[in-house]
Parts: C-alpha cells; structure tokens; sequence
C-alpha cells in the first residue's frame, strides 16, 4: 500500500513544479481541517490525505484550510486556487475530487446565538433552541433542536453543492466523481487547537443552558442528521451525478472522554482526531474511493 502524495496549489505555480505524470491517480482536494491542520503542534497534528494508503500511487493538490465551509471552497473570491484548478485559466483533467466539507457549516450554524442587538433570532435561522423553547424530554436529542433551523441547513448546503458541481462541469474535469466523507461523532468539551481556536461545540451548547450529558446525545444527533444529509445528497444522482458519499460515523473511534481537555481516545481535541483515529478512517474511505475508480 502507498501513502498518498501531497503537494500545495503553490507548488504547480512554482519555477520547478511537481511532476504529477508518475501517479495513477491525480487528485484535487478541498476542505476543511479535517484536510489541513486540527491543532498547532506539528508533531500530534495529522489529517485524512495524510493517512491514506492506495495499491496504486496517487498524489493530491491540496487546498485545504482549517475553517472553510462549503460555501468559501466554491466561491473564487475566498478559494481561488481551488476554483482556478478546477475550472479556471490553471485547470486541468482530475481522476478525482476530493472534499472534506460540511463540518465546519454544521459548526458555524450550532454557534448561530438565540438573541443579536437584544432581538430573538429566529428558529429557522439556528440549530438549537433555548431551554424556554425545548421539548418534551421523551424526544431526546431532538428536543434541543430546531426542525425549522436544520431544514434551512439542509437548503443551504445542497445550494452550494450545486454551485460547486456546476464549476466542476465548467472545466476539464466535468463528469469526473467527487469523493465526500461524513464525520466521526465528537464529545462536546473544553479542548481546543490552542491560540484562541476551539472548542468549537462545547461552548455554544453551554450558551443554550443544555445540560453536559445530553450535550453529547445533541451533536451525535447533528452529526448523525448530516451523514444522512451527506448520504442523501450523493444519492440524487441527477443533481449530483458521480457523488460519492463515506460514512465515517460507521466507523468505530475511541470517544473521548467528557471533560477532557487534552488527548482523549482517538481525538486531539474537541473535534480533531489523532493520527490513530484519522487513519481508522483514510484507510476505508481509500479503499472505496480506489474501488469507484477501477471497480475493482
């Protein structure tokens, strides 16, 4: 099995770019820092192309950032290089696209605030609901949630993949399959990347008064929901054609442990996993994303 190559955009613009012919495999990847970095000590920080294996060599140009959105990978103005290589003066033909989104959407939307300048914002602009709004305990996680707020989320996201799919058919790479993963499930708590970056969760579910132990049942039920959002999407082959969806809440990690503020489990923090745990997924989603290119 081969590690899977990894270049910057700025290498192909530089005086000696990297030779890509020797891959079998020519990849453009995007996403969030489930692609780049989860944490600011080089030594722990790891991400899903890192861990990938193939039987065959492969090389990806990577224009992950820590923090994008679905939205900003498809907009030119804030992802150029991405943009650029996919479809614009610099493109060229891809084997596949790999994207690491949706997590960081879903993170911004938990943290939307329930009141802005002394107003109550409304449901269908925010995840959660405030205690005065929650339902009946026997609904469990859902009684936290805005129905209102996630049908809004789930409008917004597919938006963006029309937008994106519509820049891929623009380019050299029309028609070529986009690789999507879901995400592992997290436990909401004090630990972040460091320099002020996280947690991510857990301080916005403590702002909605939501007690520490459903806290957790709350983002497996979100992260659950955009699996399934996820697995939907790829589904509608015709406003997706040659989407592929992996779902990595299937896969078996090691929880952290409520409270922890460092490494726990499998995680580096809140919602970061560690080498270890990155790799008991970039193996499986490999694997598939081989399978969908050689059918074998």
């Amino acid at each position: 099995m081969q590690k899977l190559t990894i270049h910057p955009p700025d290498a192909l613009f530089s005086s000696e770019p990297p030779d890509l012919s020797f891959a079998a495999y020519r990849f453009l990847a995007e996403g969030d820092s489930w692609f780049s970095i989860g944490a600011l000590n080089p030594l722990k920080n790891s991400n899903l192309l890192f861990e990938m294996r193939l039987r065959r060599s492969g090389v990806a140009i990577n224009c992950a950032t820590p923090g994008d959105t679905l939205k900003r990978m498809s907009q030119a103005g804030t992802d150029p290089n991405f943009v650029d290589l996919l479809c614009g003066r610099r493109a060229r033909h891809w084997d596949g696209i790999l994207l690491s989104c949706g997590g960081n959407d879903l993170i911004e939307a938990v943290q939307s605030p329930a009141v802005v300048d002394g107003e109550p914002v409304p449901h269908d602009r925010r995840l959660l609901l405030t205690q005065a709004e929650w339902g009946p305990p026997e609904l469990g996680a859902q009684r936290y949630l805005s129905d209102a707020g996630w049908k809004t989320f789930c409008t917004y996201l597919q938006a963006n993949f029309e937008h994106l799919f519509a820049l891929r058919e623009r380019g050299p790479s029309a028609g070529q399959p986009v690789f999507i993963h879901g995400y592992a499930l997290p436990t909401p708590r004090p630990s972040g990347a460091g320099l002020g970056a996280g947690p991510w969760l857990h301080p916005a579910l403590v702002a909605y008064a939501i007690p520490d132990d459903d806290g957790i049942v709350v983002a497996h039920e979100l992260l659950r929901r955009l699996a399934a959002l996820l697995a939907q999407t790829a589904a509608d082959s015709a406003r997706f054609p040659n989407l592929h969806f992996f779902d990595s809440t299937q896969v078996v990690i090691d929880a952290a442990l409520p409270g922890a503020t460092g490494v726990s489990g499998d995680w580096l923090n809140e919602i970061h996993l560690t080498k270890a745990g990155y790799r008991k997924l970039a193996v499986p989603w490999a694997a598939q994303i081989e399978h969908t290119l050689t059918g074998t």
